[in-house]
C-alpha cells in the first residue's frame, strides 16, 4: 500500500469568509461540515457531494501567515492537503528524495503533519497528515447538535 492515501482537501485563503462560503455554496453546492480556530487562525470544511473537500483558511490578525499569503499573492489556493498512512515514514520519503519537509509536528494523534515549500512543488504548498479520519468525523457530527 503507497503512503499516500488520498487528496483530503484543498484550501483557499479568504479574507471574507462568508462571501468565499456563499461562492462555495450557491455555485459549487458545497455544504458546510466544520468550522474551527486552530493556532491563529480559522478554518472552515465544506463537503461535496462525490466527497471531496474544500477548506477555507482566515484570520483577524493581519500579521497571521494567512493575511500574509494574501498581501504577496492574493486569494485563492493555498495549500493541498493529502492524508497519509504514516507521517514519519512521508518525512523519510521526502528526505530520500532531496526534499525539505517544515513545520513537522506529529505530537498531535489526531493531526500529524509536514509541508513542502512551493519551490519543491511545483509552485504549491503541499501538505501531508496523518489522521484518524474517523475521530475527525466525530468531531464534525458531534458540531452540528
Amino acid at each position: 500500500m503507497d503512503l499516500v492515501e488520498k487528496l483530503d482537501h484543498v484550501a483557499f485563503a479568504v479574507r471574507d469568509k462568508d462571501a468565499a462560503a456563499a461562492y462555495l455554496t450557491n455555485v459549487l453546492g458545497a455544504k458546510e461540515v466544520f468550522d474551527m480556530e486552530w493556532g491563529g487562525f480559522r478554518f472552515t470544511s465544506f463537503l461535496m457531494g462525490s466527497g471531496s473537500m474544500l477548506e477555507l483558511v482566515y484570520a483577524d490578525d493581519p500579521s497571521s501567515f494567512v493575511n500574509r499569503f494574501i498581501d504577496k499573492r492574493g486569494e485563492g489556493v493555498h495549500h493541498l492537503t493529502f492524508k497519509v498512512r504514516d507521517i514519519d515514514e512521508m518525512i523519510e520519503r521526502l528526505r530520500s528524495r532531496g526534499l525539505n519537509p517544515f513545520d513537522i509536528n506529529t505530537e498531535n494523534p489526531l493531526w500529524k503533519e509536514c509541508y513542502i515549500h512551493p519551490r519543491e512543488a511545483m509552485g504549491t504548498l503541499i501538505q501531508f497528515a496523518e489522521f484518524p479520519e474517523e475521530e475527525w468525523i466525530k468531531i464534525w457530527e458531534q458540531s452540528k447538535k
